[in-house]
């Protein structure tokens, strides 16, 4: 089944807006416990335990589910200080080469954190106090990473085929 470039635009929108509210509601989840932590340790002296340890894995899974949406949008910071007078063609060339290193960074990541996830569950890393798994957070990232590079691949398929890239 061949998908179209609209189809697949659809599709690799959707599942990064799926990351993203995912992310999100992790976030929300997070300032939850937060709040019940800083209101449990200053009325009855007793916070959540591992509250630190949810927070820090619990955030660093919600930024690579950020991610795949931020690229879509084009949310990455950029500078043009040196772009802001170039030609639209310069322009074209220097997106087509910002995403072609995006892409391949994006596989390069989600290559190392497999083999740093699998490394994590071989010698059974876990946090401190609740004994939780850190290769979770690995598994995350790499799924998150490996939609980032499928979305940098149909973003330069769909250019070099003389699509928008925008």
């Amino acid at each position: 089944m061949q998908l179209t470039a609209t189809a697949r635009h659809l599709l690799l929108e959707r599942l990064a807006n799926i990351f993203a509210l995912t992310g999100g509601f992790m976030m929300l989840m997070l300032a939850i416990v937060t709040v019940a932590s800083i209101i449990g340790r200053s009325t009855i002296g007793q916070s959540i335990v591992g509250d630190y340890e949810i927070t820090e894995m619990g955030l660093g899974m919600a930024i690579f589910l950020f991610l795949p949406k931020c690229y879509q949008q084009r949310g990455h910071v950029v500078v043009d200080l040196f772009t802001a007078h170039c030609q639209p063609s310069t322009l074209r060339v220097l997106a087509i080469i910002s995403d072609l290193v995006f892409t391949a960074v994006s596989f390069t990541f989600a290559y190392r954190m497999t083999l740093s996830g699998f490394e994590a569950k071989e010698y059974l890393e876990q946090s401190m106090l609740l004994a939780l798994p850190t290769w979770w957070t690995f598994t995350v990232g790499v799924i998150c990473m490996l939609l980032c590079g499928i979305c940098g691949l149909n973003r330069l398929y769909t250019t070099l085929r003389g699509g928008n890239h925008e």
